[in-house]
């Protein structure tokens, strides 16, 4: 396996040598700053290396149907199961028995005189069909007909030809157990019986016509519930004397539900809304009461749509239900069902609970405007709804939280939006095979339809309305309120599809759209029609800026140019509240603006509201890597600014258009950072080169195991000095401060960074009760403390979290410790845990399932490997007991941990296999590969580069002397003199003459070793006046030791400062050069001859060590 890794590297770096030297094309050397700026040359060499990858995915671009009228509102203008064919009414009964349902439908069918002689044809999935009779005109006479079911659809053919027909089907079915179509939830002390149909599910539970366009008259009767449970709810009332029996609504099958349940209503947070939950809570409903008053006022206000007046005859009354086991949306009026945990919070929680609770209900509520009241007219116009519930439920969590800056136990809900739906939205549509938001062509296909529905479309939506409403509206006027108003009132009950939006936006635009552009149509089309985004480039000439774009994207594909709305403010300015754009940009621009001082910088995209990244050219990213290492200057620039230089920067060098040194500046400049969502970028993004780095030196002892925690050493000093692994618990601080210690706590721990670890194993166990958890470890922290201990601690750790989880007494925390048990290195352990989500009598929820098989492929290299193999063997298993959605999502978690070849390997032979088990989810694994390739071509190309760079990074030095005695783990605990306690590990009792390294307890180096301890296979001369771990140290000029790479001996003439990318003083390689045609995607550098010699002596030195 070593020598295989060496011959690779072998051939890596002899081809990167040889390109260099004999491509004219090129720079001659390679610069250490951003002189790879996206150019044309590039680009089609970027496209042309990843040609292979892209076929992968040929097979899958033409899923849809085809073409369709956009206006069309009737379903024979429609692929539908049957054209010519309409179901007039459905009156559905339903009889449950145990795990299984009797059913008997009666439908009115009309046919098209065309299509009269043709059998009748409906869905019907995992349905057995006792009898079938068919009538006419709703006459006396029904006879039996015959009939043919493939597990899909129910083909019937009726004895008499006839334009009407009226059929009675009677069939059985199995109740879910995964939260889909009809299913049997809660558990063994307390069940409930559910019906979400949304979006393909109706199928299931009676045969149908369940496309979208589709509006019958619908009843449905569910007998004998009553005797069982206590509450039976569903969209509309009863029938008058009924129990059972529910009026009839028109709309589309997907848009039913119903509930009946023994849960208990612990709360009417308002008029005609009602909090149901399990027996037993008390006081966790408080905070989720609150916040459900809010939303449910404010919606209504804000859409102008009452509630209570949406159909005659529907309940009267939001039923807003916390469910034990499953997590899912919901359509159905009246019916609002959320996962218990994001709706029951203790009165002391975890902020990242509370978070999450109030998205999750602001969501969930939006969705009975957005979802019921108007609803796509195909599932390709999903991002309309879609995009009106994430960004109506963000407007009501502002609303919520209005005094942000006053109080500091409020949450900062414009910077939630920004890193957790922008930022995320960004990153996901940058992969090669992302959805467009509207698919070219309508949606029929079941897994087409998931894959769309419950894909990026739920955030890129709303990303995109946001910026819109900053293009067209002011403080004042808000477009995408003006619309959505417009389409719940004038298409209330009916689809809506693009024109509609269209129609809705331009109802009060006219002659008030900033004078941005002419046409909000033509403007839209691009940014609905394509993936992906794109990248505005920032040149600099004397006293010029110079704009332009090119498509973004970790692997190269062709895009449209976008209108981009720009914002930018100055180091003179300042000015990060403009928000709203100054012009658009739709090609190359010029603007008139001096930067006369060194210091002086300008930043694009203000607050990162507009959906776009943005490049600078190398001599713009210094100006604004100098003020983000000034601890003072950095300030002057925005939060989410900061948070935006890391995410862009980092994605940027992904795609390869910027230097990963510079992006590692960028990142560096952390240690000074606090701020939630310059971390949360940080967290993001450099996870994903976590995994990989993990991967790169597993097993390979040639390499540092700890590369990665170099990283965390440079970035944390701000945070562990300011923010501390220790909060005080007598002072109540902001909760994003608490977020914010969360966050990073969790990344440190899992990095290994041992104050994070001391500080875990302090917390951890009770001190008062030896071997119990202690319950008084802060929220926040929580999962961090816990997975630190799982991994540290051993069996008895897991068995006292065990333990804990019997008395745990919310749910959320009780998931908490669930994603932590997953941690544990110990492959028996994972493999067993992982077991006991599929077995039959899993002690388990469907959710806790989920999360439990995602925190352990999100764990380790090693877990994740365990992951995939049990999903290999395991997914039919997985489907039945986890849901057909659950498993595709659980797919796209596991592609992104597949962290190098051999995984990458594994994965690809398991879902090219014609037997792996995968049924209708293939083209989600088939797209979730093309994921896993578009990331190994990222470490064919990067990975080595990213190692190398980051262990030139010099490791800090340890500010606490052998005898200080403060305890760095805890300032506020000052150890005695004599003690022998390790001050960062305090299980360690080192004697204070130890020759252990206290940053490194298994490095017994004695301090006069003349051992490089950054590189402890080259021994430095104790003469050498060069400090190997210091670039800082300048070296004598006779040193012809390279301060950044002990190996590279570097000639005593040379002038190039390895060091400082900034220097483009060298003589000797007029490649480096201040000149902005660098950055001319049209310049093509000179090639210098004399570089050849330069480049022999490095071949020789690289066959030499690789080979």
């Amino acid at each position: 396996m070593v020598w295989s890794k060496f011959k690779w590297k072998c051939i890596f770096f002899t081809y990167i040598i040889l390109f260099n030297v004999f491509t004219n094309s090129l720079p001659a050397t390679k610069s250490t700053s951003l002189e790879n700026f996206k150019t044309e040359f590039a680009t089609k060499t970027f496209g042309k290396f990843i040609k292979n990858y892209s076929d992968i995915l040929d097979g899958n671009k033409n899923v849809f149907g085809g073409n369709v009228p956009v206006n069309a509102t009737r379903s024979d203008l429609f692929r539908s199961v049957r054209p010519g064919q309409t179901v007039l009414s459905y009156e559905v009964e339903i009889k449950v028995n145990f795990d299984s349902f009797n059913g008997r439908a009666v439908l009115d069918i009309s046919l098209t005189a065309d299509t009269r002689e043709d059998c009748i044809v409906l869905h019907a999935v995992g349905l057995t069909f006792n009898t079938v009779k068919t009538g006419v005109l709703g006459g006396s006479v029904i006879t039996d007909a015959s009939f043919f079911n493939d597990g899909r659809q129910l083909k019937i053919c009726p004895v008499n030809t006839a334009l009407s027909h009226t059929v009675i089907i009677e069939y059985t079915g199995q109740l879910s157990n995964t939260g889909q179509g009809l299913y049997l939830g809660g558990s063994n002390e307390n069940t409930y019986l559910a019906m979400n149909l949304h979006p393909t599910y109706a199928r299931r539970v009676f045969p149908c016509m369940d496309e979208p366009t589709e509006a019958p008259i619908i009843s449905f009767s569910f007998e004998g519930l009553h005797y069982t449970y206590t509450h039976l709810i569903s969209n509309s009332m009863l029938v008058e004397d009924s129990l059972s029996h529910f009026r009839p609504l028109t709309g589309p099958p997907h848009l039913w539900g119903m509930m009946a349940t023994n849960l208990v209503n612990i709360n009417t947070p308002t008029a005609n809304v009602l909090l149901f939950a399990r027996p037993g809570v008390s006081n966790a409903d408080l905070q989720a009461s609150v916040a459900i008053n809010s939303f449910f006022n404010n919606l209504n206000e804000w859409t102008q749509k009452s509630y209570v007046d949406v159909v005659r005859d529907q309940n009267g009354a939001m039923n807003i239900i916390a469910l034990p086991d499953v997590s899912t949306d919901w359509n159905s009026l009246s019916i609002v069902g959320i996962w218990e945990p994001y709706v029951l919070m203790e009165p002391a929680h975890a902020v990242k609970q509370r978070a999450i609770a109030l998205t999750k209900i602001a969501e969930a509520m939006s969705r009975q405007w957005f979802g019921y009241v108007i609803y796509p007219q195909n599932w390709r116009y999903e991002w309309i709804v879609a995009g009106f519930t994430t960004y109506s439920a963000y407007e009501m969590m502002r609303m919520f939280q209005t005094n942000f800056a006053t109080d500091i136990n409020l949450l900062d809900v414009n910077t939630l939006f920004v890193t957790e739906v922008i930022q995320e939205s960004l990153l996901r549509d940058a992969y090669i095979n992302s959805n467009p938001l509207e698919p070219a062509d309508d949606l029929f296909d079941e897994d087409a339809i998931r894959d769309h529905v419950n894909g990026l479309v739920k955030i890129k939506s709303a990303a995109i309305m946001r910026m819109i409403r900053l293009v067209l509206g002011d403080a004042n006027k808000d477009f995408i309120q003006i619309a959505a108003r417009a389409l719940l009132n004038f298409r209330a009950l009916n689809t809506v599809n693009t024109v509609d939006f269209i129609d809705g936006i331009n109802s009060e635009l006219v002659g008030s759209n900033n004078n941005m552009f002419t046409d909000f149509g033509e403007y839209l089309k691009p940014w609905i029609e394509n993936s992906g985004y794109s990248v505005l480039l920032v040149s600099y000439r004397p006293d010029t800026i110079v704009l332009d774009q090119l498509p973004f994207s970790f692997t190269y594909k062709e895009s449209s140019n976008l209108l981009l709305p720009i914002t930018y403010t100055t180091s003179i300015e300042k000015n990060f509240d403009k928000i709203h754009p100054q012009f658009m940009l739709d090609g190359l621009r010029h603007l008139n603006i001096v930067l006369d001082d060194d210091d002086d910088w300008i930043i694009f995209n203000i607050q990162g509201q507009g959906y776009y990244r943005v490049n600078y050219e190398i001599r713009l990213w210094e100006r604004i890597i100098k003020a983000l290492e000034n601890p003072e200057r950095r300030k002057d620039i925005h939060p989410l600014n900061r948070a935006t230089l890391v995410d862009d920067a980092l994605n940027l060098a992904r795609a390869g258009d910027i230097d990963y040194e510079v992006a590692l500046r960028v990142v560096l400049s952390m240690e000074h950072e606090t701020e939630y969502a310059v971390w949360k970028a940080f967290v993001r993004n450099m996870s994903y080169l976590k995994k990989r780095l993990e991967a790169y030196v597993f097993d390979d002892e040639d390499l540092d195991s700890n590369i990665y925690l170099r990283m965390i050493h440079r970035t944390i000093p701000a945070f562990e000095r300011e923010v501390t692994f220790y909060p005080n618990m007598a002072v109540i601080e902001p909760s994003m401060t608490s977020l914010t210690r969360g966050l990073v706590m969790d990344h440190a721990c899992r990095a290994g960074y041992r104050p994070c670890i001391a500080a875990a194993v302090d917390w951890f166990y009770d001190p008062d009760n030896k071997g119990v958890v202690n319950p008084n470890i802060p929220h926040e922290i929580r999962p961090a403390v816990y997975c630190t201990m799982v991994r540290e601690g051993g069996e008895d750790a897991i068995e006292a979290l065990l333990n804990r989880l019997e008395i745990e007494p919310t749910h959320y925390e009780r998931v908490v410790i669930l994603e932590s048990l997953a941690c544990s290195d110990d492959p028996d352990f994972i493999n067993g845990y992982l077991m006991q989500t599929i077995v039959s009598t899993s002690p388990y929820s469907v959710e806790e399932r989920v999360k439990i098989f995602a925190a352990v492929a999100e764990s380790s290299y090693t877990n994740a490997d365990l992951a995939r193999d049990f999903m290999r063997l395991r997914v039919n298993e997985i489907r039945n007991m986890y849901g057909v959605e659950k498993l595709e999502q659980l797919i796209f978690v596991l592609a992104e941990n597949m962290a190098d070849k051999d995984l990458t390997k594994e994965f690809r032979m398991w879902v090219q296999s014609p037997n792996n088990n995968l049924g209708n989810s293939q083209m989600a694994a088939e797209r979730a590969l093309a994921y896993v390739y578009e990331n190994l071509k990222w470490i064919d190309w990067h990975v080595n580069y990213v190692y190398r760079t980051i262990s030139h990074i010099a490791p800090p030095i340890d500010p606490t002397e052998p005898s200080s005695t403060v305890d760095p783990t805890d300032p506020s605990d000052p150890p005695t003199p004599s003690s022998t306690v390790d001050p960062v590990d305090p299980s360690d009792p080192t004697e204070p003459s130890s020759t252990v390294d206290p940053t490194d307890p298994s490095d017994t180096t004695e301090p006069s070793s003349t051992v490089d301890p950054s590189d402890p296979s080259d021994p430095p001369t104790p003469s050498s006046t060069v400090d190997p771990v210091d670039p800082s140290d300048p070296t004598e000029p006779s040193s012809t030791v390279d301060p950044t790479d002990p190996s590279d001996t570097t000639e005593p003439s040379s002038t190039v400062d390895p060091t400082d990318p900034s220097d483009s003083t060298d003589p000797d390689n007029p490649g480096v050069t201040d000149d902005p045609s660098v950055f001319d995607p049209n310049h093509t550098s000179t090639f210098v001859p004399s570089l050849v010699t330069l480049y022999v002596p490095i071949m020789t030195i690289m066959l030499y060590r690789y080979c």
